[in-house]
């Protein structure tokens, strides 16, 4: 034990030693954070990756020296801008950080070991006087070039070209033991790379993990695979349990309840973000194993965008058809439901399309794919499309509403729901029909719900018995009191009361006058009413109403009698 702290000690006295003897001027490198690397020939791009090796080199003993946010915030920023010394074109953006890591830790071991010319002998932008013409240098007796770039944002620079991007693990694997052309403090960066790790996880407790827990797993020590799962699980159980405590009813479909469902997948995210940065930048998981979490995680991070997407517009559309004036079940709600479903979709596409980019996926490819299935869905879902149309059409021409009394055909009774393929109408037997909107859309449609007034119309049967004074005299009283009544409309039609027609058995006296009435009960007390006056009426013109009879006459044959019957006999 007491000589294992001698090492340790032993090892940080040196460290500090070199810290110390290292020039002021490499000390001082990378002081402006916004200074750019010059890649505007071979010469510079080779000039600033050696000269960005150097000052990374100072920041790492720097950072093991006094590890905190300040110290691994500088190594990571000469990390990135080693990077950009790289083509990453090829590699998927969301990949980008993790390959251009490895490839800077293999190209930094394979160069210090190669004879690499004076930076004098190098070409420079002079070399390459046409901006628009491929150039390329290679380093003398290997296949690590610099290429100029032909197209993107970066056009004109000079970069590692991404063939040697790509083949970097394979050139280390070829000279990692060769020794080192020049002395340098770090043997080997692929190893330090291996063992790294952020200011947040104590130096003690890695150097302590047993030997097995530091083989690589996926180019990964053992011991950054089990961190990372550790992560992933407790980030995982967090989650599920906000989810326990913020979840709605499943059936429950008022916007809190969308604003509650939205809860989750906004600590997804959080969770994603926060795991993603322990697991990069303080456990440092690298190389095949740095790809499968980069590539999961960014999977997970925008299907879980893409849910919050589609709940955040659903929260929207149901705060809209919360208010007074928009009906749950009506037809602007099912197509403010249809908006925002399509609003949705298309927002979902957008998010699949940006994540699909940062995977590397074609997507415009993969859009023509859909292009061509659409179609073949379209055509196998034309029943469906047809009834959408139809539903379309019956929001443009507003025949009927939740809740109007309507006939359709021999069905007559209150719509209930008016959907996107179908509308329900609850028949006056309280039986449900369900009509296709396609249909629906086809036929006449009698709206009860539109009228303005409704008719009072009556014929009465008097008996043939009844005089002409009698008539005119109840004509007259049904009149009157029609014309005097405060709920009968006389602005379209005046009240009319007439003797219309004679009947097999009775006289037909027609009633007729609009009542200023909307809804059916109002109409049928209103029309009580009225029915009861006139029946006290015809018994003031002391008159009945007439009932279906016959009266049949029979009558017997003078000319014929018993005796001559007798005698007409042979």
């Amino acid at each position: 034990m007491a000589l294992r702290y001698l090492r340790r000690l032993a090892a940080a006295l040196t460290v500090g030693c070199l810290l110390l003897a290292w020039p002021a001027s490499l000390q001082a490198q990378d002081n402006n954070p916004l200074h750019a690397v010059n890649t505007a020939s071979p010469q510079a791009t080779l000039r600033s990756f050696l000269t960005l090796t150097e000052a990374l080199e100072e920041a790492y003993f720097a950072y093991l020296a006094k590890p905190n946010t300040a110290t691994q915030a500088t190594t990571l920023r000469l990390r990135d801008k080693l990077i950009r010394l790289f083509d990453m074109s090829q590699v998927p953006p969301a990949l980008r950080q993790d390959v251009g890591g490895d490839a800077m830790a293999f190209l930094v071991d394979v160069i210090r070991r190669l004879d690499v010319p004076p930076l004098e002998t190098v070409p420079d932008a002079k070399a390459f006087p046409d901006a628009n013409q491929p150039a390329s240098w290679v380093i003398p007796d290997t296949e690590i070039a610099i290429t100029r770039m032909m197209e993107g944002a970066r056009k004109g620079e000079f970069l590692f070209s991404a063939d040697t991007v790509s083949r970097a693990g394979e050139f280390y694997a070829l000279v990692k033991n060769l020794p080192l052309k020049r002395r340098d403090r770090v043997e080997s960066w692929r190893e330090i790379q291996l063992q790294s790790h952020g200011w947040m996880i104590p130096p003690n407790l890695v150097i302590g993990l047993p030997s097995g827990l530091k083989q690589q797993v996926l180019d990964t020590p053992a011991w950054k695979v089990l961190g990372t799962g550790l992560i992933i699980l407790l980030a995982g159980t967090l989650v599920w349990l906000w989810h326990r405590l913020t979840r709605p009813p499943a059936l429950d479909h008022r916007p809190v309840s969308y604003l509650r469902r939205l809860l989750t997948p906004i600590a997804l995210v959080a969770a994603i973000l926060g795991a993603g940065y322990v697991i990069a930048d303080q456990i440092n998981v690298i190389g095949d194993f740095a790809d499968v979490v980069q590539f999961a995680t960014t999977i997970a991070f925008y299907i879980v965008a893409a849910w919050a997407v589609w709940l955040a517009t659903l929260f929207v559309i149901e705060w809209i058809i919360a208010s007074p004036r928009i009906p749950d079940e009506g037809l602007d709600a099912n197509l403010l439901r249809l908006l925002g479903r399509v609003v949705g979709i298309f927002a979902i596409a957008m998010v699949a399309a940006h994540g699909g980019q940062q995977l590397g996926i074609p997507v415009l490819g993969v859009l023509a794919g859909l292009g061509v299935g659409g179609l073949a869905v379209a055509l196998a879902a034309q029943s469906s499309v047809e009834n959408l149309i139809g539903g379309l059409n019956l929001y443009a021409d507003r025949p009927i509403r939740v809740g109007d009394l309507c006939a359709y055909g021999s069905i007559k009774g209150h719509v209930e729901h008016i959907g996107l393929r179908s509308t329900r109408i609850r028949g006056l037997d309280r039986t449900v029909t369900t009509v296709p909107n396609s249909e629906l859309a086809k036929v006449q449609i009698t709206n009860f719900a539109f009228r303005d007034q409704m008719l009072f119309h009556h014929v009465l049967d008097l008996p043939y018995e009844t005089t002409t004074e009698q008539l005119r005299f109840l004509a007259l009283s049904i009149r009157n009191f029609l014309m005097s009544h405060p709920r009968v409309r006389k602005e379209l039609s005046r009240p009319r009361v007439h003797v219309v027609g004679f009947g097999e058995w009775s006289i037909k006296v027609e009633v007729h006058a609009y009542i200023d009435a909307k809804e059916l009960p109002e109409f049928l007390a209103t029309q009580e009413e009225f029915m009861l006056w006139i029946i006290a009426l015809v018994n003031k013109a002391n008159l009945s109403f007439a009932f279906p009879s016959q009266t049949s006459y029979i009558a017997r044959d003078a000319t014929s009698s018993p005796t001559d019957l007798r005698r007409a006999r042979p």
